[in-house]
C-alpha cells in the first residue's frame, strides 16, 4: 500500500514550502547562544532554538504550503563535520523531522494532511570532481536520512543535484537507511531535484537529458528542479521533464534570478 504522501501526489499538485536559509537569518538570532558559533550551519538550531524553526514551518503551513522540508539542507555528516559536529549528524536530523512533523501535525486535517519531507542538499564536495568519494557520500547521506527516518520524515528528497554520481550514491545511501528502519521506498518515498543552471546544465556539465537516462528506472517518487533560476528559466528543462519522466514532476525555484542589492541577495519574484 503507497504511503499518504503518495496518494495525494497522485491526486493534485503538493505545493512546497519556501527557504529555510533566508528564513533563519531574518530572524534576530545571536551567533554565539543560537548558532553555537557557526554562522553558516542553521542546522544546529533545531537543538538551540527548535521553537524558531517550528514557527518557520508554520509559517509556511499557513500561507498554504502541504510539504515543510527539514531544516537540514546540510545535515549530512560530511558537511556537519566542517563545523565539528559530525557527531550529531543522526541526532540534528532526527530532531528536525521531530520539529516539523510538529508544525505538520499541529496543521493537517483530515481532508488536507500536511508532510514531512527530509531534505538532503549537495553538500560541499561533488564526487565527479574527485572531492569525495562514492562509498563516503554513500555513508555520509546514510546517516542523516537514517535521522529523517527516525525522526518521522514522510518522504525525502535529495535536492539541489549537481553531479548525476552523486544522486545515485545519496539515492543508494537513502535506501539503506530506510531499510534500516524497517521500511521501504514505498513507505517513505524519495524524491529528487536537479539544478540546471543559467548556461542549460547541471554544474558537471550534464544535461537534462542526459540527467533524466541516467536516473530512468531508478526508485524515485518525482523529480523536480530547484534552485539557480527563477521559474521562466526552468520552462524549456520541465517541458523536456513533461515529456520525458515517467512519473511525476516538481518545479521549486527561486523567485527569480537574485541580484546583489546593497550587500544583500535581493530575489525579484519574492
Amino acid at each position: 500500500m503507497p504511503s499518504r504522501f503518495l496518494e495525494q501526489l497522485a491526486k493534485r499538485v503538493l505545493v512546497f514550502d519556501g527557504a529555510m536559509g533566508t528564513a533563519t537569518h531574518e530572524l534576530d538570532l545571536d551567533i554565539e547562544r543560537d548558532f553555537w558559533g557557526r554562522e553558516n550551519c542553521p542546522e544546529v538550531l533545531v537543538l538551540s532554538r527548535p521553537e524558531a524553526i517550528r514557527d518557520i514551518h508554520a509559517g509556511h503551513l499557513a500561507a498554504g504550503a502541504d510539504c515543510v522540508e527539514t531544516d537540514t539542507f546540510g545535515g549530512m555528516a560530511h558537511v556537519l563535520a566542517e563545523f565539528d559536529l559530525a557527531d550529531r549528524c543522526e541526532e540534528i536530523c532526527k530532531r528536525a523531522a521531530e520539529v516539523a512533523r510538529e508544525a505538520a501535525g499541529a496543521a493537517s486535517t483530515p481532508d488536507r494532511p500536511r508532510f514531512v519531507v527530509g531534505s538532503l542538499g549537495p553538500g560541499t564536495k561533488l564526487g565527479s570532481l574527485g572531492q569525495i568519494t562514492w562509498q563516503e557520500l554513500h555513508d555520509s547521506y546514510a546517516r542523516a536520512a537514517d535521522g529523517l527516518v527516525q525522526g518521522g520524515a514522510d518522504a525525502l528528497i535529495i535536492e539541489t543535484c549537481q553531479d548525476p554520481m552523486q544522486v545515485k550514491a545519496v539515492l543508494n545511501g537513502c535506501l539503506h537507511a530506510i531499510a534500516n528502519n524497517g521500511k521501504t521506498p514505498g513507505d517513505v518515498p524519495i524524491l529528487v531535484s536537479l539544478t540546471i543552471e543559467t548556461m542549460g546544465t547541471m554544474l558537471v556539465g550534464a544535461s537534462i537529458e542526459a540527467a533524466c537516462a541516467i536516473l530512468r528506472g531508478m526508485p524515485i517518487a518525482g523529480l523536480s528542479l530547484n534552485c539557480a533560476t527563477g521559474p521562466t528559466e526552468m520552462a524549456e528543462s520541465l517541458a523536456y521533464m513533461s515529456r520525458h519522466w515517467d512519473g511525476p514532476i516538481g518545479c521549486i525555484p527561486n523567485a527569480g534570478l537574485p541580484a546583489l542589492v546593497e550587500g544583500r541577495a535581493d530575489f525579484p519574484l519574492r
